[in-house]
């Protein structure tokens, strides 16, 4: 399929593990406004699975993109 080809990942992308989790979380700036996008017009339209879905996607911790800090 024409324009479909994947991108290649950056040196970033490539030192951190993919997210396993159940609800893939954001992992970058685009993500984010695109599920944000999602939540305002699921709360524009009172669809409260796909607010719930995107609270999770937004807030959830997520061990792929946070890193871990020792205290």
């Amino acid at each position: 399929m024409p324009g479909a080809e994947a991108a290649q990942p950056s040196a970033a992308d490539i030192s951190k593990p993919p997210c396993t989790c159940v609800i893939a979380h954001v992992q970058n700036g685009e993500e984010r406004a695109h599920v944000q996008a999602g939540l305002d017009h699921a709360l524009k339209n009172n669809d409260a699975h796909a607010v719930l879905v995107a609270c999770l996607q937004l807030m959830q911790p997520c061990p792929a993109r946070d890193e871990l800090v020792a205290r």
